[in-house]
């Protein structure tokens, strides 16, 4: 049967990405010299054919398109960009077009010297507007001094004028908006909030970024210290309602997940409008559920953050997943991971609590690697109130023995999460039917609609930041 190509369904998804670039300023954000991987995922059931374009950031090709065909759903393909010899130093950006339905993750770090790593998920689609609940500038944290770069990339297939709006959480005013012109198609520019002198020191806040006649997918990151790196994916639509499948205060590990709520209706959100209702994991000592809402209100575009490595009356050593709630207000919220005592970070952005998919693809795992690479993935059930069922098809990559694939059968509580801990070997969250040294790709299929997050951490004592957090892929089919 012959089939047109109007009846193709084709995705463009696009990631902002850092290739082998050396940010290298008096007064910048990073002096360090980063490099990106990302990994491709078909979250399609069929065969995919993907073909992956380099831009510079005149918007000029950077070396040739690549085309690959990814064959089953779950299937991955890495692109190590710091050994890819077509590609001279600086940065840029990526596009990549598919058949069928594509996911990605991109992971930045560095080649030598103490480590700095962060991960992000590729983006699906652009937008007329991204809202960053969270830039800074100079800003004092337990971290140390933090700095973002605002990453834009044009998705459009011409020119598009930029504006980023970067308001103050203190007072709800916009303390400056940076113009961008002429940006080209498929290029990406770097905003550094450290290099604009037009930014007050100190500063913290929102960034709400307008395409003029066109559209962009916006990264934030977010340095901090001489090595910590947070980044996410700036929000392109809004909810009443967000999930948090992972909230952690002051673990042993010195762990905690600050959660930043930007409220993006035209009123204020009054005192108490901002609910977080937290379920603790099945494993967490303490009580059984914590409440929390907003003590100031919250002006348009501005941000309100819920910070357990300060706010005493939040349980210490608790963890468990998070509903937030804005009713009649639209909001987006995301969540940092900070272990304050060694500078590891991530970041992830919350989820929509009105999803429907039920089925999650993971496109990495790794338990236990030589080089001491392990990951942890959280599937969250949206249900309020009926248990998913899910079942975890592990996928060992090419070459790997039997044990690196399985399938495994679990239960979620309503609204609970659940956690497949690779770093261990035992314990209620270990995977032992899973063997160390193995990696390779997760498909959760469940009865309820699920979603989830992955971990990337290093279990091997490297010094510096080596964690990354990124958002899991949600599929219909």
């Amino acid at each position: 049967m012959k089939t047109s190509k109007r009846s193709l369904a084709v995705l463009s998804l696009t990631m902002v990405l850092v290739l082998t670039a050396s940010l290298v300023a008096s007064a910048a954000s990073t002096t360090k010299v980063l490099s990106t991987n990302f990994t491709l995922v078909n979250l399609s059931s069929g065969s995919n054919t993907v073909s992956i374009n380099y831009f510079k950031q005149d918007g000029n090709q950077w070396r040739s398109a690549e085309v690959a065909t990814l064959a089953a759903q779950g299937d991955q393909l890495i692109k190590r960009q710091y050994d890819d010899t077509e590609l001279s130093a600086g940065s840029g950006s990526v596009v990549v077009n598919g058949q069928g339905a594509l996911g990605a993750v991109v992971q930045i770090q560095t080649r030598s010297g103490t480590a700095t790593r962060a991960a992000y998920s590729g983006a699906t689609e652009g937008a007329s507007q991204a809202n960053a609940p969270y830039v800074a500038k100079g800003l004092n944290t337990a971290s140390g001094l933090a700095n973002s770069q605002i990453i834009v990339q044009n998705t459009t297939d011409s020119p598009v004028n930029v504006s980023v709006d970067l308001i103050s959480s203190a007072t709800g005013a916009t303390v400056y908006t940076k113009q961008i012109a002429n940006l080209a198609q498929g290029a990406a520019f770097t905003y550094d909030l450290a290099d604009d002198g037009n930014v007050p020191a100190g500063f913290f806040g929102s960034a709400v970024v307008k395409a003029g006649a066109g559209k962009v997918a916006v990264v934030a990151n977010v340095f901090s210290g001489p090595d910590t790196l947070q980044t996410y994916n700036a929000f392109v639509s809004t909810s009443q309602e967000w999930l948090a499948p992972l909230f952690t205060s002051r673990l042993a590990n010195t762990l905690s997940t600050p959660l930043a709520v930007q409220n993006l209706s035209s009123g204020s959100i009054p005192v108490g409008g901002i609910n977080v209702f937290c379920t603790k994991d099945v494993s967490s000592p303490g009580d059984a559920t914590i409440s929390l809402s907003n003590t100031a209100a919250v002006g348009p575009n501005a941000t309100y953050f819920f910070n357990p490595v300060t706010d005493a009356s939040i349980p210490a050593e608790w963890y468990g997943s998070c509903r937030i709630t804005t009713t009649g207000f639209e909001s987006v919220a995301f969540v940092q991971m900070r272990t304050v005592s060694s500078g590891l970070a991530g970041a992830y952005e919350a989820i929509k609590a009105s999803g429907t998919a039920t089925k999650v693809v993971v496109p990495l795992y790794a338990k236990r690697l030589a080089n001491g690479f392990a990951s942890v993935v959280t599937i969250q059930n949206l249900s309020t109130t009926a248990a998913a069922n899910v079942t975890l098809q592990y996928n060992g990559a090419a070459g790997l023995p039997a044990n690196c694939t399985a399938t495994l059968s679990k239960s979620i509580p309503a609204s609970g999460s659940l956690q497949q801990n690779h770093r261990v070997q035992s314990g209620g969250q270990a995977v032992p039917e899973i063997g160390d040294q193995c990696f390779g790709t997760i498909v959760v299929s469940s009865d309820q609609p699920i979603d989830g997050i992955v971990q990337l951490t290093d279990i091997s004592g490297l010094p510096g930041d080596t964690f990354q957090v990124h958002n899991a892929f949600t599929t219909a089919n």
